[in-house]
Formats: structure tokens, sequence, C-alpha cells
């Protein structure tokens, strides 16, 4: 009886580790099929944010709240990769003493493993900044709508499972595993803000984009929330709650909330995301419970840096799927769905949306789609933008100096 308890809990440990999991169980997902071209098409930045681009990342930097007691975000290098030590395929020892330089000269082996070793040492609280550049075809427009997107991202030490599953899912799994501790490093934890040609004549945030597992969702910003519509602070910074356990990011909310959650992003469990009908059977929510503001730092990294592109594992190998350290924060999605465009308009949905359920059914028809037919989304996006907002984005697609500067890296 003691074996077949100790089987049955490392079936449910496979099963609801796709919740938490940012890989696929088939190896490192930085070597998933499309990658390769896309970088090779798309070589990420070896400069670092200038004084213009820094400045617009501090004006926007997010407020964090987190719940009493939950473990804050850290500094990547300072309090985990200088924590650790770094191995090759073999398992050989690269250094026990790994600097941002050791870890950045390995960064294209997908065969090295980081394995962090934690100390009571407090972290440093950190919010790592970068900027891109993008354009966005809306329906309407003489030409495609220059974007800078904004992304912050915060790294934990670890990552857990949801903590909304059921009471009886929890104790199968401290059988086998600790689901507080299930992967080392989470720093997929990131919101993107697409700033926009705006009716005040300069770029203003359009809208957010928050990773969340192995999916995105993008919001509406606007003066008032509603359906897929976030309010923008006076400010300019949109507070974010931190789920327990997981770290995904959420919009705020005062109170204890819990937050429906899947482990990808398919037609069928969309459909649970949007209505929150047809309950996946090992469903696991998030929660959030933000008690606490804390003020992570901004930090700048390279484009090119390890932080966001090495296609090692960034956390030990783990006996269970899911469990592997993940690769760099840039292997965020599948490669079909990288640029930034593309993010913003193919994951933005409102609740009970039956018309986002169908567009999705047709993305993937034909299984993990390699192309995304953008225009559709788009399109609904643009509807639900004010005309005001619209024939905004409408004049800066067609300004050639906008265009220009939308097309430069940054």
């Amino acid at each position: 009886m003691k074996r077949q308890r100790l089987w049955n809990a490392r079936l449910w440990a496979v099963t609801l580790s796709l919740v938490a999991s940012c890989g696929n169980g088939e190896g490192n997902f930085s070597q998933h099929p499309g990658f390769a071209e896309w970088y090779s098409e798309n070589p990420p930045s070896e400069a670092m944010p200038g004084p213009l681009e820094r400045a617009l990342l501090a004006r926007y930097q997010p407020r964090v709240f987190i719940a009493e007691g939950q473990e804050p975000p850290l500094d990547f290098y300072l309090d985990y990769i200088a924590q650790g030590r770094l191995y090759d395929g073999d398992g050989g020892l690269i250094s026990a003493g790994v600097t941002p330089e050791i870890l950045n000269a390995h960064k294209a082996d997908p065969a090295v493993v980081f394995v962090h070793e934690p100390t009571d040492r407090p972290a440093r609280p950190r919010i790592y900044g970068r900027l891109d550049r993008g354009a966005l075809a809306l329906p309407g427009c003489e030409a495609a709508t220059p974007m800078t997107f904004l992304t912050y991202h915060l790294a934990f030490r670890r990552s857990g499972l949801p903590a909304g599953m059921a009471g009886w899912q929890e104790a199968l799994i401290e059988l086998v595993a600790d689901p507080a501790d299930w992967h080392q490093l989470d720093h997929y934890t990131a919101l993107t803000l697409a700033l926009a040609p705006g009716p005040g004549g300069g770029l203003e945030p359009l809208a957010a984009t928050f990773q969340q597992h192995n999916y995105l969702r993008t919001y509406l910003l606007g003066a008032t929330a509603g359906a897929g519509r976030l309010a923008m602070p006076a400010d300019g910074r949109l507070p974010v709650d931190v789920a327990l356990r997981s770290n995904e990011l959420y919009p705020r909310r005062p109170e204890r909330a819990r937050r429906r959650a899947v482990a990808f992003m398919t037609p069928e469990s969309a459909r649970y995301l949007v209505t929150g009908e047809d309950q996946p059977w090992l469903r696991a929510d998030d929660v959030t419970d933000p008690e606490r503001e804390i003020a992570p730092e901004l930090a700048f990294l390279r484009p090119s840096d390890a932080f966001y592109v090495f296609q090692g594992w960034l956390g030990e190998r783990r006996w269970l799927p899911g469990r592997d350290g993940p690769p760099g924060a840039d292997y965020n999605t599948l490669p079909a769905f990288k640029p930034k465009p593309v993010q913003l308009a193919l994951f933005y949905w409102r609740e009970d949306d039956p018309a986002y359920l169908e567009l999705l059914t047709g993305l993937f028809a034909d299984g993990r789609p390699s192309e995304v037919p953008l225009s559709p989304f788009a399109a609904r996006l643009a509807a639900d933008l004010s005309p005001e907002r619209l024939a905004a984005a409408c004049q800066g697609a067609a300004d050639p100096d906008a265009r220009s500067v939308a097309s430069r890296r940054s």
C-alpha cells in the first residue's frame, strides 16, 4: 500500500509540475525549433540602455506588492549566481565562484548547468528593465504604428507550484517534493508596457502584457478599468501583485484573491481562463495576498546578457519533469510569439470572450503554430481602442520620423 501511494504521488507530481513548468519536458526549451532562426534574424543588442531609455524605464517602473513573509525578488548576479557552481554537460566543475563574466562566457552552451546554493544572506531586491521597439499594423492606418516596449523582470531564488491547489493534491506532492521549491530560479515574472503615439502628441501607455506561467495576457490601459482594461495611474506606475509561491505577476487587487491559471495556453485551457468553464481536473490556480509594497531597485543589463539569452540550465536538474532550472528569460514563449507586437495583440482578451476562443482555435488548428496571422488579433485590439486613441496611433504610423525611431534597435 505504501509503495502504491508513493507511485500515485509521483504520477500527480509529474502532471502538476506542468502547471509551474517553463520547460516542455523534452530537453532545454532554448533548443526548441525556431529559436536559432529567430536569434539569427534578431541578434540581441550588446548595448546598455542609454540615459533617455533609462529615464523612460524609471518613469514607468511598476509598483510591486507581496504577501507578508513572502520571499522578495533578488539581485540575479549578487544573490543568485554568486552563490553556486557551474558545471559542464558531463557534470564536470567549471567554476565554484561564478561571476557575470564566467556565466556569459558559457551562455551559448545548452548543456551547461548552474546549481544555486542558497545562504541566509538577505536578498537585495532588483527589477530589471529593458527597452525594445517594434510596430503593429492596425486596421485603418496607412502604415504599422511604431511602438516602444518597456519590459520589467523580477528574479526569484525559486519557483513553487501555484498556491491554489486542493489540500489533497498538495499532500500528495509533499510526499515526493517541496511544492514551494519546484525549481530553482524564476525570472520569467515579467511585465511589458507598450507605448504608442497618443492624443497628447507623444508616446503614451497603450497596453500592459503580463507573463503568466507559459503564456501571456494583455490589458489595454485607460483612465478607468473595465473588461480587458486596467486603469493607468496618474504617475504612470502600474501596481502589480506577486503570486504566492509561483511568483507570477497580476494586476493589483488589495484583497487576497484567487487567479485562474493553467500550464500552457491552448484552445482548451483558454476556455477556462477566459470563461471559468471546463475546469481542468488538476486545477491549480494562483493566489495573491498583497499585504506590503516593496521597492526593488531598477537595474539594467545588456539584452545579450546571460540573464536573457543563457541556453543552458540556470538551476539544478531535478528528476521530475518541470523541476529543472530554466534557460535565459528571453526564452519566455514559442519562437512564433517572440515579436513584442505579436505578444501584445495575440494575448489580448476579455472575460467571457468567445470571439477570442474562436481565433485561438484557428491558430492552433495544425498544432503549435510556426507563424501567426496577426491581423484578426490586431483588429480585435483596435476595435476596443477609443476613436481618439486609434486616430493618434494611425497618425503616428503616418509620421516618417516616428517610423524611423521605431526601426532603430535599442
